[in-house]
């Protein structure tokens, strides 16, 4: 019988393996084992083998030190691809069905191969890479802080296939397909592509990589932020940022922070850069807050979402030093500018996937920071960083020789040169004494002023002269920021339990929450099917998704605020009320004072 069309494409496909042959022993051999399979099957399987050898760089193939056979079955379950054992792979049949003439492979026919050589590769002689720990840190198995041994897999934003986190080692394959079949995988995961160049040979990849770093940092406007793209070439240095304690049960020990100092655009990097702080980012982990109360209780259980915060660094003075009176300690961290690109890829790789869980004690923002150091620059994970104290940490990265904390023993030079931030506390002295030379307050500390009743302090608006008024004037000020802060706590207790009234007011409350959710874990702004750091048009898509949000929510802050004002208790309505006829009392006495300072010095000329 004259053999048809599709036995003579076998036929010639055999021939072609023959040839090819010696140069496949020198390497890789993949031996197909036919049974069970037509004629139009073994042609698939046999252009399956050879396309999917090819893809597969020299290196990777001459680790391979025995032929690996590879058959095809209809008994696996629908939902498995493919298995390798004892050096062998089993595929599923049912894919060879989906290859059609003078068209590309089906991807999901090369991914289970790609994956199962993997495998086979991974548990040789020649393997082991799935044991790697510095791929289990890259892939998301973080070292615990207390004990031996890693934490469950909280990378879960941006994952290409949720079944890269079941174990290392699938991990491992499910990486090496899109390493080898996704042309812009390196742009997507730089970090992982790395690890495989180091460990397997280089791949090559024509997609040329946006350098710069998407990243979605706060405004200054309750619910405003918006994308930042930065650059590494533009930083300076990187800090470590560490807050003094309170007396608050969770700023006790301190807060851990990174501060990236970032150069002007324009300037040429060095220690000028250091005055550019308008432009300079603050890395805070903080335990994101989706309800209207904080519970001590669900931070220790870890019900609170852990995210990685960018925050503008003069929003973080303010926030400290202003309103929580807490100095701030900025230690230069010595780190390369290879340390510095590590680190800022593994900052954004956690911003874009990471789904921890903040615990107050043993993963907290110390905790968080240490693993974020010491993933992002290799060199920092041996003997490791796990410290559970903001203070602890400092120490840890001092005795490595990493952080360089002299540059804090002169408290006034470290003020002028930017590295440490005081509390407004003794400025608030300061001013207070200022006033209180010139008239009788009747008390000697600022604390005591600022706790009397806004009433007690108005009988002394109108009776200073043009400097006393102007400390009392940001004294004042200072009083309104504590003022709120209590009046911030109560209405969290009074959501916390709300009355008949407030239903419409939790539920707005609510809303905006979830929307800043969105703002902080920003891989919900893009649409599904990416994975990894987004390209270029996903930024397109999170820019927009962000401007969006920051529209809506703005105003709808300002209004909730409005609104829930109304809520406090009478005594606090009251209070706020005071000191803003307070303020207004000591601006219009500051002009009167200055116009006729100014008619004074006009007269005498």
């Amino acid at each position: 019988m004259r053999p048809s069309g599709q036995v003579r494409r076998w036929r010639w496909a055999v021939l072609v393996a023959w040839l090819a042959a010696p140069w496949a022993h020198a390497a890789l051999t993949l031996e197909l084992q036919p049974q069970g399979l037509d004629p139009a099957q073994i042609i698939a399987a046999e252009r399956t083998l050879q396309q999917v050898r090819g893809r597969l760089p020299p290196q990777w193939q001459a680790r391979f030190q025995h032929p690996v056979q590879v058959r095809w079955s209809n008994t696996l379950p629908a939902h498995v691809h493919g298995r390798a054992r004892n050096g062998a792979i089993t595929l599923q049949r049912a894919l060879l069905d989906t290859v059609k003439d003078d068209q590309p492979l089906p991807r999901a026919l090369e991914a289970a191969l790609i994956h199962e050589l993997t495998h086979v590769l991974d548990r040789s002689s020649q393997g082991g890479w799935s044991r790697d720990a510095r791929l289990r840190d890259l892939a998301g198995w973080q070292r615990r802080p207390w004990k031996l041994g890693r934490t469950a897999n909280a990378f879960s934003g941006r994952s290409p296939d949720d079944y890269e986190r079941a174990r290392p080692a699938e991990f491992l394959a499910v990486n090496a397909e899109h390493l080898l079949l996704d042309p812009d995988y390196a742009c997507r995961r730089p970090a992982v592509a790395a690890w495989f160049t180091e460990h397997l040979g280089p791949i090559e990849h024509t997609v040329a990589c946006d350098s710069r770093l998407p990243l979605m940092q706060a405004e200054e406007d309750a619910g405003a932020a918006s994308l930042l793209e930065l650059d590494p070439a533009r930083i300076y240095a990187v800090d470590y940022l560490l807050a003094e304690g309170n007396e608050q049960l969770m700023s006790r020990w301190g807060h851990s922070m990174l501060r990236l100092v970032i150069c002007a655009p324009g300037r040429p990097r060095g220690p000028a850069c250091r005055m550019d702080l308008s432009h300079h980012r603050v890395l805070s982990y903080r335990a994101f807050v989706g309800d209207v109360q904080i519970s001590s209780w669900r931070g220790l259980t870890g019900s609170y979402p852990s995210r990685l915060f960018v925050l503008p660094l003069n929003q973080v003075i303010n926030e400290y030093t202003q309103l929580e009176l807490r100095g701030l300690s900025s230690v230069p961290l010595a780190l390369d500018d290879q340390d510095i690109a590590g680190l800022l890829e593994r900052v954004a790789q956690v911003h874009w996937s990471y789904d921890g869980r903040y615990l107050f004690v043993s993963n907290n923002c110390a905790v968080e920071t240490g693993k974020l150091l010491q993933e992002g620059v290799p060199r920092l994970a041996s003997p490791g960083l796990n410290r559970i104290t903001p203070r602890g940490l400092l120490t840890r990265l001092e005795r490595q020789g990493v952080a360089d904390a002299s540059v804090l023993a002169d408290r006034a030079q470290a003020t002028r040169q930017g590295y440490y931030f005081a509390s407004a506390a003794d400025h608030y002295q300061q001013l207070f004494d200022v006033a209180r030379r010139q008239l009788p307050l009747g008390t000697a500390t600022v604390g005591d002023w600022l706790r009397q009743p806004a009433s007690a302090r108005s009988r002394w608006v109108e009776q200073g002269d043009l400097r006393a008024t102007s400390a009392l004037l940001l004294l004042e000020q200072a009083a309104l920021h504590r003022e709120e802060l209590r009046a911030r706590d109560a209405l969290k207790r009074l959501l916390g339990h709300p009355r008949p009234g407030d239903a419409a007011a939790r539920d707005t409350l609510r809303a905006l929450l979830e929307d800043t959710g969105q703002l902080v874990s920003p891989a919900a702004l893009v649409s599904r099917g990416g994975y990894g750091l987004p390209l270029a048009g996903e930024r397109v898509q999170a820019a927009a998704a962000a401007a969006q949000l920051s529209a809506q929510g703005v105003p709808a802050w300002k209004a909730l605020q409005a609104q829930l004002k109304q809520r406090l208790p009478a005594a606090q309505q009251r209070e706020l009320a005071m000191i803003d006829r307070n303020l207004a009392r000591l601006g219009t006495r500051m002009r009167e004072l200055a116009l006729q300072d100014a008619a004074t010095a006009a007269a005498a000329r």
